[in-house]
């Protein structure tokens, strides 16, 4: 893939990671960071699923509505010319039991995320100081991204940038300071190509009927061959070494302005059940495939 092909791939990204309230606009290089807000009104739609089968409830908002949300604007980011309007904050998200501070500087990935228990039901500050026990997540060695939501304890952030076409994401216990699970999904808004519907376009969120969380999603991985170009020698093999539920072979998108062979990324269908340990399994539904990056 040409420089040309991958500055439009990344371009067709900005276009379509579309928000609704907490929409930054960032310059052609970074990608637009998006949160998944209290009201649930941005693109991304997540819902649930569960190991065991059941009757998913319909919910407008996959996460867990914040009892406040502050931000504290610092001015213009220093990174930016004069007169853009990117600027530097800090914002809490306030649940009954703890607070999620994310702070960006307007580079790619916030500065920090952090999570702080709320001891006798006070809310701490939202300041940029970092209170006693408070859990800063190291950006070299735990996560670097952005916010999305929370779930009960559970904090679900995303990465500062999609890999091969998806977008890798990261599930962590506030509670015990622990990263419970992480992965890479397939997002529909990301691309500028046309899927045919699917309940499996967006990461879905939920609780299951014994009040666990679980989850539902197409799995985005590399593979090792082309299967645009070499097909059924490329796709079996793929299929059996991921354990891909279909047989029929996808057919590839965005591979137009490639010449020559070029490896592919596939997305397939999985449901993860959380609790009591994470569990991942393969499903039936469709799978995608595109070039990686």
């Amino acid at each position: 893939m040409d420089e040309k092909t991958s500055a439009r791939r990344s371009l067709q990204f900005l276009m379509h990671c579309r928000m609704a309230d907490h929409a930054v606009q960032q310059p052609v290089g970074r990608r637009r960071q998006f949160h998944m807000n209290s009201a649930g009104r941005v693109v991304v739609l997540l819902l649930v699923l569960t190991g065991q089968p059941f009757v998913f409830a319909a919910s407008a908002d996959p996460f867990d509505t914040p009892v406040d949300t502050r931000v504290v604007d610092f001015g213009p980011s220093p990174y930016y010319a004069q007169g853009t309007d990117i600027h530097v904050r800090l914002s809490c998200f306030v649940y009954p039991t703890f607070m999620v501070k994310e702070y960006d500087e307007g580079q790619k990935g916030a500065e920090w995320i952090a999570m702080v228990l709320i001891e006798k039901g006070k809310a701490p500050r939202c300041s940029k100081s970092h209170e006693r026990g408070e859990w800063v997540l190291n950006p070299q060695k735990e996560w670097d991204g952005y916010f999305m939501g929370v779930k009960g304890d559970l904090v679900f952030l995303r990465a500062s940038d999609g890999t091969d076409g998806g977008m890798p994401f990261a599930i962590f216990d506030a509670k015990t300071r622990k990263k419970m699970f992480g992965d890479v999904f397939f997002y529909v808004g990301m691309w500028n190509e046309k899927f045919e519907h699917s309940p499996f376009n967006d990461m879905r969120i939920e609780r299951t009927g014994d009040g666990q969380i679980a989850l539902r999603y197409l799995r985005v991985r590399g593979t090792l061959c082309d299967l645009h170009e070499e097909g059924g020698s490329c796709w079996e093999p793929t299929r059996r070494h991921l354990g891909i539920r279909s047989t029929a072979r996808p057919v590839c998108i965005a591979y137009d302005d490639i010449r020559g062979r070029w490896v592919s990324a596939v997305a397939y269908p999985v449901e993860v059940s959380l609790f009591p340990r994470p569990v991942r399994k393969n499903v039936d539904g469709p799978v995608r495939c595109w070039p990686v990056d």
